[in-house]
């Protein structure tokens, strides 16, 4: 009787420990340090670890993630997601160029005397669209002549443009051959070409000599330019510099004549002097007063006086520089 109730005092016990999967002799162990209850909740919070950064990281980047077949984690590729919001962004956004087509537009060339002037005009963009900025380009045409905003060939000169204002009709101690002399000024604002022109005069020595010098002929704006019977420094009294030599095609007489500058068949300027009355001699030339430099002045005998400075030995003039003032 003792025996079978110690009997069912054990069976509910034995009972118990086999719906545990344990024995008596683990269930004591078990019950006594939890490990197995600890090391199943540590294997739930790291799946739901895992499954928590898994989920974010595919909301985050927004692209299709995969499997590596082994653990079960989700692999995510954080440049795709990069890359698709880069293009995105760059097909959607546009960069407007305000030069492009060039909205300024340049002046052409133009002429500033002879000196021919490009204009130059660059766009450049600010904050708000852009400005047009302007700078030039310049270029002196030298012998050439500024025409039309380009540096051409200087032309012939027009009436009044070049004047006679130096005249040596009767050089001394020195042939009236190899001596004498006259020069002109060019009062225009380009330079021009006297090749080609004529030295005539009003018929007392049938004198009308085309100017040949077998290429340009040109005086600069403002310049002086001598000629002469000869160019030969040693003959014509020492004159350096002499840009033609007429020899005995054109002569200046001594008793009164006329020096004519014809161009392309107008008379350029014109000079009538007579032996009384004009201030000129034997050894002594004659100069236009500088503030007189006009081709309707230059007609008149007070507007010249004698020249004073010996160029040579017995004969004064200023051949190449300026003249003095006859004040």
């Amino acid at each position: 009787m003792r025996a079978m109730s110690a009997t069912r005092r054990l069976l509910p016990a034995l009972l118990l420990l086999a719906c545990s999967g344990g024995s008596p002799g683990t269930s004591d162990t078990a019950g006594s340090d939890g490990s197995t209850g600890d090391t199943t909740g540590e294997g739930t919070t790291t799946s739901a670890q895992t499954s928590t950064a898994s989920t974010t990281g595919a909301a985050t980047s927004g692209t299709a993630s995969a499997s590596d077949g082994s653990s079960g984690a989700t692999t995510v590729d954080p440049s795709a997601g990069s890359t698709a919001a880069e293009t995105t962004s760059s097909s959607t956004t546009g960069v407007v160029d305000p030069c492009d087509p060039d909205p300024c537009d340049a002046p052409g060339p133009y002429c500033e005397g002879n000196v021919q002037v490009t204009p130059k005009v660059a766009c450049e963009p600010d904050g708000e669209g852009f400005v047009c900025t302007s700078d030039e380009v310049t270029m002196d045409c030298g012998e050439l002549a500024c025409l039309d905003g380009a540096c051409a060939p200087p032309l012939m000169p027009v009436a009044g443009e070049v004047i006679f204002v130096e005249m040596m009709q009767d050089p001394d101690k020195l042939s009236d051959f190899d001596a004498e002399w006259f020069e002109l000024k060019n009062l225009g604002p380009l330079p021009v070409d006297l090749d080609g022109c004529r030295l005539v005069d009003l018929g007392v020595n049938m004198d009308d000599h085309v100017l040949d010098a077998g290429g340009p002929l040109v005086i600069l704006p403002g310049a002086l330019m001598v000629m002469a019977k000869t160019v030969d420094p040693a003959k014509n009294g020492g004159i350096e510099g002499v840009a033609y030599g007429f020899g005995d095609a054109f002569s200046l007489t001594n008793t009164g004549d006329a020096a004519i500058l014809r161009c392309d068949d107008v008379d350029v300027d014109v000079v009538s002097y007579e032996s009384d009355g004009w201030p000129f001699g034997v050894g002594v030339a004659m100069g236009l007063d500088p503030a007189l430099e006009d081709a309707t002045m230059n007609d008149l005998a007070a507007s010249w006086c004698a020249a004073k400075v010996e160029y040579t030995a017995g004969n004064t003039g200023s051949p190449g520089e300026p003249n003095p003032s006859c004040g």
